[in-house]
């Protein structure tokens, strides 16, 4: 394929994801709009990093890029809390881009490599348009820059935590070792435990409860989970012992904190979101993977009921 046939393919493919992503981003309000769609540029942008092996200097290299293709730096200050989406939403939104740019990178001849190049397209033609609703290129820049270095947070705390689970607490031979049902506990009462820190910080909306649930739905149906979607349907489970929530904290809290404190992940809600996803991957890998057998309505009334019962031991301690 010429070079400029290959040019002419990715501007056809730039075109029809952003008409796919006009007809999911549908909000009234027009910084709404804004911020949803660049939350899913940032998504598509990030599924293209984490194909590198060095996906950190890759990054910081296309955030050049960007500065120097739209004339601008980014700002040096904070991001508007109006405009930052809340962790669980930013996750929402990021995921639908990087399924979006896994998709349509099956039909470029180079992939995701493609896909990295239609994703910068589109960053550096909204951003200038967006700063008709009153924000600076340097603003939305920063935001841009925040939202992808929180979705390729969340990937690899998913996939640190899985893998604390699985090889430091499952596969012990001693009797210490975590069943399938108590990896599964154990790792969403730290999402519960961290979401309650949030909530006591943050004037967190009424529905943030079953939002926090569905990063667990969402991720463990992105790895297979079959059966219902409406995890907030499901009985708590009968066989978790409330007093067990104490030494499931003591155990992991600890691996946690040291992945969040080298990666300077200080906000307490992406700490949780960044948890529950684990959640909800260990319950795909738990029902579904030959190492459980744990039939899926289990799985994920275990995941729900850990989550309440780390929120609420993490509230009685701060009432006490």
């Amino acid at each position: 394929m010429s070079s400029v046939d290959s040019q002419e393919r990715l501007k056809e493919e730039a075109k029809t994801i952003k008409e796919k992503i006009g007809a999911i981003v549908k909000d009234s309000d027009d910084n709404a709009r804004m911020v949803r769609t660049l939350s899913i540029y940032a998504g598509m942008l990030t599924e293209t990093l984490l194909e590198y092996e060095e996906p950190d200097l890759i990054m910081e290299q296309s955030f050049h890029r960007v500065s120097d293709l739209i004339n601008a730096e980014p700002y040096d200050g904070s991001i508007d809390s109006e405009i930052m989406p809340l962790a669980y939403v930013l996750d929402n939104d990021t995921e639908v881009g990087r399924a979006i740019a896994r998709k349509s990178s099956e039909k470029m001849h180079r992939g995701l490599d493609d896909l990295h190049e239609i994703s910068i397209g589109l960053i550096i033609t909204a951003i200038p348009e967006y700063t008709k609703l009153g924000y600076s290129k340097e603003k939305l820049l920063l935001l841009l820059i925040e939202m992808v270095i929180a979705a390729i947070t969340f990937e690899m705390a998913t996939q640190d935590f899985c893998d604390v689970i699985v090889e430091d607490f499952m596969s012990k031979d001693d009797a210490e070792g975590y069943s399938p049902s108590e990896a599964i506990v154990s790792l969403s009462s730290v999402a519960g435990y961290y979401y309650a820190i949030a909530k006591r910080q943050m004037n967190l909306p009424e529905d943030a409860d079953i939002n926090m649930i569905n990063v667990m739905v969402r991720e463990s149906l992105r790895h297979g989970t079959t059966g219902t979607k409406n995890w907030n349907s499901l009985a708590a489970s009968n066989d978790v012992e409330d007093g067990n929530i104490a030494r499931y904290l003591n155990d992991l809290k600890p691996s946690v904190e040291e992945f969040f404190d080298l990666i300077g992940q200080d906000d307490p809600l992406g700490r949780a979101v960044s948890i529950a996803k684990a959640v909800g991957r260990m319950v795909a890998v738990i029902s579904i993977e030959d190492i459980g057998h744990i039939h899926p309505s289990i799985a994920k009334s275990l995941a729900k009921t850990g989550m309440i019962l780390g929120l609420n031991y993490r509230e009685e301690v701060l009432t006490a």
